[in-house]
């Protein structure tokens, strides 16, 4: 039997499958091998159709149930409430990550070393993710558009065992050295997380670029101090074995990796084709150059690039602290002999902690909750001036404080590389100086300040409630002349943890109150700040007491550069002058109670508080002296933010 065909599509066939007679002629027997080689390629190509299915399939299903899981853990912890919450870019990047990884593995690498080494694989993913899903999704702190950088992390640690095996396992020559590499690798991936737990743990907030900085700038009297109030000999021998401990698991878990992998049986990839090959190079170079990439945009790494950058808050720090002692020895005072102008008694300078105004009904009188009964009442006073339109220089601690207790402010173009600080000019004229804070002396979130506080007489570092300044003012030396900085707890996150328990049933807050956290720290810091007034009047001989807050409180987005918010830097403000030290200085309250209506920004804390002392030097301007009749700041040339937002664009004047 013969079949005829064309020409060209039998010239098609394989040589011998064509009669030596006819070329237009095949034989049976040869379209019967040609069929059976056609079905097995099609079977060979519909397995191979199958095997992309499969692994498309176990890809998504993977990154779905993941995604999944993480999506209602973010849900219980509240800070991701809706769907909308989660279309942020960062966690579409890191669900791109997790597919691409999983595309890849399952592509590359065979299904049982995928399942072999899985217990190991998803060690350092879990603790990484865990930890940051904790931090931004329980623990309420902020810039939680950082998540995604994790979970980018978190796909990219899960792949890196699998591919770091697969090039070293099988090659014994260097076993002892990648084993060494894997350990070393893994204690630094343990550690870091739980140096992030700690910090929170011990500090009760976020280990950032400010806490960086006291790590930076710690020396070994610092380090000294720090361990002796932090902790007992028993901590540091607790620490140690816990430092142990990281050390022996991370060495065993890469010695067992390294065993698991080198002892598996079957091949490691999916073939033993040149195309595997090729796919594991290609995945080895995705994978180890996206976690280099990643791992410098993830803590601590991604702080430790921003303090190094160009006019970082680092850097600004260190200028300060090493130009005041020069600067010191420019200062002169603009009336000489400033110790006979000074009358004997007490200032107080209060300084506050993320305390904003609005939630103050002293300032705010519409207010639903009286967290301010004290200072309610006191504004009724011919003593006291309040700035009700008062605003921080900046929304975070180390900025703002830097530029109030120094004679820089954001309208002169002096620098920190010329200034003098609030506690030099105290003590060179005549004054004792003492710090009571209630903030960690390590803690850099207030950096400069704690470099200023250091300049005092005496610094007093209180792990306490704030109502414990009695007890400290109580064991104060005696002095004639003294100047007192009180640094409270305030209103800092976690805000419930800044009140005692037997007080917060008793402030008068209701439970209803929206807010009743936050409103419960200003309604304790209102009690505090009556009794330490009530306590300097009787027994300090009380001639001041001025009180402003380091920046305001956003109550979703707490304080913070981006997104910013009008509300992070709306702050308190009070002067107190008692009637001898009116009496003596007799244009003082007028010029207060004048400016009443005016802004303020707490940049001009030094120029108004060492008006108030009479010790005005050669960085004394009066036009930034709220205290005097000079005061030239106004809704027209007030600002924030380092002079990028006009205090006149605040939503609150807008109509006005």
């Amino acid at each position: 039997m013969e079949i005829i065909f064309w020409q060209p599509f039998c010239e098609s066939f394989p040589a011998g499958l064509v009669q030596k007679d006819s070329p237009n002629h095949v034989n049976c027997r040869s379209i019967c091998g040609i069929i059976y080689r056609y079905f097995i390629s099609f079977l060979q190509i519909s397995y191979a159709r199958c095997m992309v299915k499969q692994v498309i399939l176990s890809a998504l299903s993977w990154v779905v149930s993941t995604s999944l899981v993480i999506m209602a853990l973010l849900h219980l912890g509240g800070d991701f409430p809706d769907i909308h919450s989660f279309v942020q870019p960062r966690l579409g990047a890191a669900l791109l990550v997790f597919l691409i990884v999983s595309f890849g593995l399952f592509t590359v690498m065979n299904r049982k070393y995928l399942k072999a080494l899985l217990p190991w694989a998803v060690i350092l993913p879990l603790l990484w993710m865990g930890t940051f899903t904790w931090a931004y999704g329980f623990a309420s702190l902020p810039e939680k558009k950082h998540l995604g950088d994790y979970y980018v992390l978190g796909g990219l640690l899960m792949a890196l065992p699998y591919v770091y095996t697969a090039l070293t396992a099988r090659r014994k020559r260097f076993s002892s050295l990648w084993t060494v590499i894997a350990g070393v690798y893994t204690f630094f991936m343990v550690i870091i997380p739980f140096i992030y737990i700690g910090y929170y743990v011990l500090f009760g907030g976020e280990m950032d670029m400010f806490a960086m900085m006291a790590v930076r700038s710690t020396h070994l009297k610092e380090i000294k101090d720090f361990l002796r109030t932090m902790g007992s000999p028993a901590h540091a021998v607790m620490a140690a074995a816990a430092l142990a401990i990281v050390i022996a698991c991370a060495v065993t878990l890469s010695r067992s990796l390294m065993r698991k992998a080198r002892t598996f049986e079957g091949n490691i990839l999916r073939g033993s084709g040149r195309s595997f090959s090729i796919g594991l190079l290609a995945i080895s170079l995705l994978f180890f150059g996206g976690f280099y990439r990643q791992i410098t945009h993830v803590f601590p790494a991604s702080i430790i690039k921003a303090l190094n950058s160009s006019g970082s808050e680092f850097q600004l720090l260190q200028k300060l602290n090493d130009n005041l002692d020069k600067n010191v020895k420019t200062m002169t005072f603009l009336a000489p002999n400033p110790e006979n102008g000074i009358d004997e008694g007490t200032h107080i300078v209060i300084i506050g902690e993320s305390a904003n105004r609005d939630h103050m009904k002293a300032f705010t009188p519409d207010y639903p909750e009286n967290t301010t009964p004290w200072l309610s009442e006191m504004a009724k006073s011919k003593d006291f001036a309040l700035g009700y339109k008062a605003y921080s220089n900046f929304p975070n601690t180390l900025f703002s404080l830097s530029y109030a207790m120094t004679s820089a402010n954001q309208y002169s173009d002096m620098s920190f590389e010329d200034v003098v600080s609030m506690v030099d000019v105290a003590k060179a004229a005549g004054y004792r100086t003492d710090w009571i804070s209630f903030h960690n002396r390590s803690s850099m979130s207030s950096a400069g300040v704690t470099m200023i506080a250091e300049r005092c007489d005496d610094s007093y570092w209180e792990k306490n409630y704030d109502g414990y300044t009695l007890e400290v003012l109580k064991k104060l030396p005696p002095a004639k002349k003294r100047i007192i900085f009180i640094n409270i707890d305030g209103s800092h996150y976690t805000y419930i943890a800044r009140v005692p328990v037997n007080l917060r049933d008793k402030l008068g807050i209701s439970k209803e109150d929206p807010y009743h956290d936050y409103d419960l720290t200003i309604a304790y810091d209102d009690q505090v700040m009556k009794d330490i007034f009530e306590y300097a009047k009787a027994n300090l001989n009380l001639k001041s007491m001025i009180y402003f807050s380091d920046h305001g409180e956003n109550m979703k987005h707490y304080h913070t550069t981006s997104p910013f918010y009008y509300d992070m830097v709306h702050i308190p403000f009070f002067v107190y002058l008692s009637p001898d030290y009116q009496a003596a200085h007799p244009d003082l309250m007028p010029a207060l109670k004048s400016h009443e209506q005016q802004v303020f920004t707490n940049d001009l804390a030094f120029d108004t508080v060492t008006g108030i002392w009479q010790a005005k030097t050669n960085f004394y301007q009066s036009k930034y002296d709220f205290s005097s009749k000079d005061y030239a700041i106004n809704m027209d040339n007030a600002t924030t933010f380092e002079r990028k937002k006009k205090i006149k664009d605040d939503p609150v004047w807008q109509g006005k």
